[in-house]
C-alpha cells in the first residue's frame, strides 16, 4: 500500500498543481498536527485552497475540512509574519529529489518556503538573502546545518538524474558497473526500486546482473530508459489507480507492469486520487453515538461481513481455479509444448508471422494434435489461447498462455496464483471472526448510551457557486442576487442583467442593485414581496434602524449606467427611465439559516420565508445595537442548538466568517 510520494509522484503532482499555485497568495498557515501543516492559497476568482503537506510523505489539495487549532505554535506564527497575503511566484521541484519549493515575493526579492519529503521531513523558511529563518526540524548534519542564520543547502544529490542522463553517460556508467541491474538504475536514476524494476521489466531482460547484459539488453534497457525520461520532461502522465479486490494497493503518474493483475482505473486529477487515499486514512474521529447509531454501526459491520466472506469465496474458487489450469497444461504437456516450441523455433529463425501462421494452418487441416489445440493468437502481446479438454467437466477450457514462456514456467504461474490465494484465505477467516465480534459487542451494547471522546469527522470543503460573491437567495427555484458595494453594483448590470430579468432597488440612497435571474417569466406575486423584502434588507435603512420602506422594479431596457447628454452619473449611479412600479410599505425581515448536505453544511439567509422553505434551522435578526461580529458568534450557538447532534460537526466545520455575509449589519435576535 502507498505510504508517500516517489520523485516522480511528486513531479506530476507538482506539474498538476503549478496553475493553481502561481499567482496565488498565501492567505494563511496552520499546524494541525506534529508533522502536518496546512497553507491557504487564494486566488482572487476563486475559492480559498488548502494545501495539506505531511512532512517526510505528501503533499496535496484536500476539500476535506481539518480541524484547526485556535493557538498557533510559535513556528506558525514566524510563518505568517513572514509570508502571510504575500503572492506565490514559482513553484517547483528540486531536480527530481523528494523537495517541493515554494517561491514567494518579496520586495525586490522572494522567500522560498522549502519542504523536503524524505526521511522525517522538514519545513524551511529561507529568506531573501538565502540564509535560514525558521525550520519546523533544527539539526546539524555533516554537509548541512539548519539553524536559523546559516545558508540553506539542498540536500547532496547526484549530478545527474533520469532527465539529464545522456545515452554517452549511461554507456560510461555501464562499463563500471557490477552487481545488480536494479541497484544500478537506482543509483544512476535516482528513480527508486519501484520504477527501476518497472523498466528493468518492460526491457524484457531475463538476466539480473550489469556484468550479464550483451549489447542488445543495454540498448533494451536505455530505451526503457528513455520512454520513462520523455513521459516525466514531457509530462506526459496517464493517472491510474491500481486496486486488489477492494484495497488501493497503489496510485501512479505512469503506468507500471508489476500491477499488470490488478484492476487499473484511470482518473483525470492525481491531486484528488491522492487525497481521497490519504484523507481518508488519517486516524478515525471518535464522537458521541446514541443507541440509534449503535444500531447503525450493527448494520454497517453486517454488510463488512457480507464482503467478506464473499471474498473468501472468490479466494477459495480461485486457488482451486488456477490450480486446475496449471494441472491441465501438465495433462497436455506433449501437444502444448510441441506447439510453443513450434512458435519459439520458427521465430529465432526470422520465418515471418504470415508464414508461421499458414504454417499452422496447413497442420490443423492435417489434424496434427498440437496445433489443433490452438484457439488463437495475438503475436503484438505475444499470447496464445489452447483449447483444452477437461475430464473433470467433459468440456474444453480455454487458457491464456505467454508464448514466450516455457509450459513449466506458465504452469508455474498459475500454481503460484494458487498459493498466493491460498495464502489469504488465513487472513480471510481472521476478519471474518473479527467482524463477528465487533456486531456481538455492538449488540451488547445496543441498549446502552456509549460516549466516547468528542472530535470532529472529516467534513468535504465546498466549492462557492459564482453568485456567492454577491448577496444572494433563492425565492422558489428563482436565484436573486444583490450588489455588496458599488463595484459589485455595476458588475451585476454589465454582466448579470439580461433581458429576461427584472431589477429591484430599494427607494433610499445606499441600497443594493437587485436582480431578479429570468424574473419576466417565472416571477410570482409572492416572490415579488420577498425581492423587495431582500433589497430593503440590504439597504441603509438597516443601518438607520428602520423597519418599513418602499422598493421599485424596472424592465432591464429601462436601466442604463450612461447618463443623459452634458449630465454625470457617479460611481454606482443608474438612470430609470420610464415608468416605475412601487411595492410600498414593505417590512425589513431577515433570517440566517443553516442547510445540512451529505458532505458539508451550509449557511444561507435572506427573507423569513424564503429561508424557511429551504431549512427549519434559523435564527431571525433585526436591526439592533450588536455588532456584527459578536451577533455572527450568537446566531452559530443558537443554530447549534437547532442541529442534530450527528450532524453538529458539520456546522462546527464552518466560522463565523461563513455567517457574516448574511448579516446586514449590526443586529439582534428575534427569540
Amino acid at each position: 500500500m502507498k505510504t508517500s510520494l516517489s520523485s516522480i509522484d511528486i513531479a506530476a503532482l507538482v506539474h498538476e498543481l503549478q496553475p493553481k499555485l502561481i499567482g496565488s497568495w498565501v492567505n494563511n498557515i496552520y499546524s494541525i498536527s506534529e508533522n502536518r501543516v496546512i497553507l491557504r492559497f487564494r486566488k482572487s476568482t476563486e475559492s480559498p485552497m488548502e494545501l495539506v503537506i505531511e512532512l517526510g510523505k505528501r503533499f496535496h489539495f484536500t476539500k476535506y475540512v481539518r480541524k484547526k487549532p485556535t493557538s498557533p505554535n510559535n513556528k506558525i506564527m514566524t510563518l505568517r509574519k513572514h509570508i502571510r497575503n504575500l503572492p506565490v511566484n514559482n513553484f517547483y521541484q528540486w531536480k527530481l529529489d523528494r523537495v517541493i519549493v515554494f517561491e514567494i515575493a518579496f520586495k525586490d526579492g522572494f522567500y522560498k518556503l522549502i519542504v523536503e519529503l524524505f526521511g522525517d521531513g522538514n519545513f524551511i523558511l529561507v529568506g531573501p538573502n538565502k540564509k535560514i529563518i525558521s525550520a519546523y526540524k533544527y539539526r546539524r548534519m555533516k554537509d548541512r546545518d539548519i539553524h536559523p542564520g546559516k545558508i540553506y543547502e539542498y540536500p547532496p544529490s547526484p549530478n545527474e538524474n533520469i532527465t539529464t542522463l545522456t545515452e554517452e553517460n549511461y554507456e560510461s556508467k555501464l562499463k563500471s558497473a557490477d552487481g545488480k541491474i536494479t541497484k544500478f538504475l537506482n543509483d544512476i536514476l535516482g528513480l527508486g526500486p519501484l520504477y527501476s524494476n518497472d523498466i528493468l521489466a518492460k526491457s524484457r531482460i531475463d538476466v539480473k546482473n550489469v556484468e550479464e547484459l550483451n549489447e542488445e539488453a543495454r540498448s533494451a534497457l536505455y530505451n526503457q530508459i528513455n520512454v520513462l525520461k520523455e513521459k516525466i520532461t514531457q509530462h506526459e502522465y496517464s493517472y491510474s489507480k491500481y486496486m486488489d479486490d477492494d484495497e488501493i494497493v497503489d496510485i501512479t503518474p505512469i503506468d507500471i507492469s508489476k500491477y499488470s493483475e490488478l484492476v487499473k482505473i484511470e482518473t483525470d486529477s492525481f491531486n484528488d486520487e491522492l487525497d481521497d487515499f490519504f484523507s481518508l486514512q488519517e486516524e478515525e474521529p471518535e464522537y458521541t453515538e446514541d443507541k440509534e447509531v449503535t444500531t447503525g454501526k450493527i448494520t454497517k459491520f453486517q454488510k463488512t461481513l457480507q464482503s467478506q466472506e464473499n471474498h473468501l469465496k472468490k479466494l477459495i474458487l480461485q486457488e482451486e481455479e488456477e490450480k486446475h489450469k496449471g494441472d491441465l497444461l501438465y495433462v497436455h504437456f506433449t501437444a502444448i509444448d510441441e506447439l510453443l516450441t513450434t512458435i519459439v523455433n520458427a521465430r529465432q529463425n526470422d520465418i515471418s508471422w504470415d508464414d508461421i501462421l499458414k504454417k499452422l494452418e496447413l497442420a490443423r487441416e492435417k489434424d496434427i494434435p498440437s496445433v489443433k489445440i490452438l484457439e488463437k493468437i495475438n503475436p503484438k502481446t505475444k499470447q496464445l489461447w489452447v483449447s483444452l479438454f477437461d475430464e473433470k467437466t467433459s468440456e474444453n477450457a480455454i487458457i491464456e498462455l505467454d508464448f514466450t514462456q516455457t509450459l513449466v514456467d506458465s504452469a508455474n504461474t498459475f500454481y503460484e496464483k494458487s498459493k498466493k490465494a491460498r495464502r489469504k484465505i488465513p487472513g480471510a477467516n481472521d476478519a471474518i471472526a473479527r467482524s463477528k465480534k465487533l456486531i456481538e459487542e455492538e449488540e451488547s451494547a445496543k441498549d446502552e448510551i456509549i460516549v466516547k471522546v468528542e472530535s470532529t469527522p472529516m467534513v468535504i470543503k465546498r466549492k462557492k457557486r459564482w453568485y456567492e460573491k454577491f448577496h444572494w437567495f433563492f425565492c422558489g427555484e428563482l436565484l436573486i442576487i444583490g450588489g455588496t458595494d458599488a463595484t459589485a453594483n455595476e458588475k451585476i448590470l454589465k454582466t448579470y442583467l439580461t433581458d429576461n430579468d427584472y431589477f429591484f432597488h430599494a427607494d433610499v440612497h445606499g441600497a443594493p442593485y437587485v436582480i431578479a435571474k429570468d424574473g419576466l417569466t417565472n416571477l410570482t406575486d409572492e416572490c415579488f414581496q420577498e425581492i423587495a423584502t431582500f433589497a430593503l434588507n440590504y439597504s441603509s435603512l438597516w443601518k438607520d434602524n428602520k423597519l418599513v420602506g418602499d422598493v421599485y422594479r424596472v424592465l432591464p431596457d429601462q436601466v442604463s449606467l450612461t447618463p443623459p447628454t452634458g449630465q454625470f452619473l457617479a460611481k454606482g449611479s443608474v438612470m430609470i427611465y420610464g415608468e416605475k412600479q412601487y411595492l410600498k410599505n414593505i417590512e425589513i425581515n431577515h433570517a440566517v439559516g443553516l442547510v445540512i448536505f451529505e458532505n458539508y453544511a451550509q449557511i444561507i439567509g435572506g427573507p423569513v420565508k424564503s429561508v424557511n422553505e429551504r431549512t427549519e434551522m434559523l435564527v431571525e435578526i433585526k436591526p439592533g445595537d450588536v455588532p456584527k461580529g459578536k451577533i455572527g458568534n450568537q446566531i452559530k450557538a443558537k443554530l447549534a442548538k437547532q442541529c442534530p447532534s450527528e450532524e453538529l460537526h458539520k456546522l462546527n466545520a464552518l466560522t463565523v466568517n461563513d455567517i457574516l455575509p448574511f448579516i446586514p449589519g449590526d443586529a439582534e435576535i428575534i427569540e
